[in-house]
């Protein structure tokens, strides 16, 4: 599921009003079919040929994307645990709460025992009492600090505690780029651009328009991962205050600078509806569904998980057609590469968070992510171990993301805070609204800095911040 993180978040508001529905309207539903409410043990997650324990604990995972390799692990986890079933349930919105499902049976009082979402909202949902603690818990299994990425690890925590454990640290904005088309309008598909005039440069070469028909683009920077304002927003030196000290910026000359620069090349295709309609391909699969591996797009700016596409083409494929470099920043910007992850996290009323968080520490483990985990979505591991898998270190795409990793900060590209949400949903509309067309850069940030200033103060009222 290599697509998780260009659709990573829905509107909070529209989180809260759905799980507001859901408890007015009787969630009893939400949590049928878990453990927690039938005591059943689903055979889909005991160990083949083995005779079920006689007294086990069924743990409720909700997980946001299905994958036999996951359901797998669940067997193979009871194997090892006879007395522990982790019953694992897709819900595909469960990294932001989208549908409010997870909002719901927290409040209804019947929470699964464990998800797995962005660490980008733990914060938020820790402020409202939505987690639980788990620092006792990790300390308790031996998870501990030390073992993983410092950043990933500093993403869980919140106010003094502890409300997840870091499960990968992927660098979200590299610049990949397709060999072939390189080599079709004559740039050395061995060489990438290494500069920002370069990159305007091999884009204007590409971009292909014919009886005003787009056929190929170079480069579309907003476009692979959604978020890639703030990557880029970071190269252009912008400042970012998200709220997590009680004050916040989005708006400022660097970032109009960023959104002229969107806004141009949006204008030079005839706005971003016409753009997505020549990228995306309603029903294609494989590598008619990827813009950059189909060669409608030249260069892209996404995250290590596009590597999750080599599943579906082959590793031959892949590394014949795409590679990958360092985004170049714009003159008087500065070299940053934008990172974020998934946690485990234990909402806030769970029942078996001990077994639940047997679970997280063996699937964890250097092994057990290396099989179930990181190939199947390409993801670099939080646990600095793991990245000593084979996965990673006999795959020459994988050395060379690695190798841009080593070379700059691991930071998370925003710090998190109770009104992160907010922050990434204005900037989102300024930026769509910008990218049709419709509005200028001041306009639209300054808007979007009213806006984030209002949740701000919401928030302060509502005793968020304690």
């Amino acid at each position: 599921m290599w697509l998780h993180r260009s659709r990573r978040f829905r509107l909070l508001a529209a989180a809260a009003t759905l799980a507001l529905a859901a408890v007015t309207t009787g969630c009893s539903g939400i949590a049928q079919g878990f453990g927690i409410t039938t005591n059943d043990v689903p055979r889909s997650a005991l160990c083949p040929g083995k005779p079920r324990a006689q007294h086990i604990t069924v743990v409720d995972l909700w997980w946001p994307f299905a994958s036999p390799i996951i359901n797998g692990s669940a067997q193979d986890f009871n194997c090892d645990h006879p007395d522990i079933a982790v019953n694992i349930s897709v819900n595909g919105q469960v990294g932001d709460d989208s549908n409010g499902k997870l909002l719901a049976a927290v409040a209804a009082h019947k929470p699964p025992d464990l998800v797995m979402s962005w660490d980008d909202l733990l914060t938020a949902w820790a402020a409202k009492g939505e987690l639980t603690p788990v620092e006792d818990h990790a300390a308790k299994m031996g998870i501990k600090e030390s073992d993983y990425i410092p950043q990933a690890w500093k993403s869980t925590l919140w106010r003094g505690h502890q409300y997840g454990i870091p499960v990968d640290w992927d660098p979200d904005s590299m610049l990949w780029y397709n060999k072939k088309v390189f080599a079709e309008v004559g740039l050395d598909p061995t060489k990438p651009p290494t500069t920002w005039a370069q990159v305007q440069e091999y884009a204007a070469k590409i971009d292909k328009v014919e009886n005003g028909k787009i056929k190929r683009i170079g480069f579309i920077p907003w476009d692979g991962w959604q978020f890639n304002y703030i990557q880029l927003g970071h190269q252009f030196d912008a400042p970012f205050k998200t709220g997590a000290d009680q004050t916040v910026q989005l708006d400022s000359p660097q970032m109009r600078k960023l959104f002229a620069y969107e806004q141009k090349i949006a204008r030079k295709f005839g706005g971003a509806g016409k753009i997505n309609a020549f990228t995306t391909v309603t029903g294609a699969q494989g590598a008619a569904a990827d813009p950059l591996l189909s060669g409608r797009v030249g260069m892209r700016l996404i995250g290590d998980w596009e590597l999750g596409q080599q599943a579906k083409v082959g590793k031959k494929k892949f590394r014949e057609t795409l590679g990958v470099t360092m985004m170049p920043s714009p003159p008087g910007g500065k070299p940053y590469l934008s990172h974020s992850g998934w946690s485990f996290m234990v909402p806030t009323g769970a029942k078996h968070v001990d077994a639940a968080m047997v679970f997280v520490e063996w699937m964890l483990q250097s092994d057990h992510f290396g099989k179930y985990i990181g190939p199947a979505n390409g993801w670099l591991p939080a646990k600095t171990e793991t990245l000593k898998q084979d996965y990673l270190t006999s795959d020459p795409t994988w050395r060379d993301i690695i190798e841009i990793d080593s070379k700059l900060p691991r930071d998370w590209w925003l710090e998190p805070s109770p009104v992160l949400g907010p922050y990434y949903r204005f900037l989102d509309e300024a930026q769509s609204e910008l990218t049709a067309l419709d509005g200028t850069p001041a306009q639209l940030l300054a808007r979007a800095q009213r806006q984030v200033e209002d949740a701000l103060a919401n928030a302060i009222a509502l005793g968020v911040y304690g």
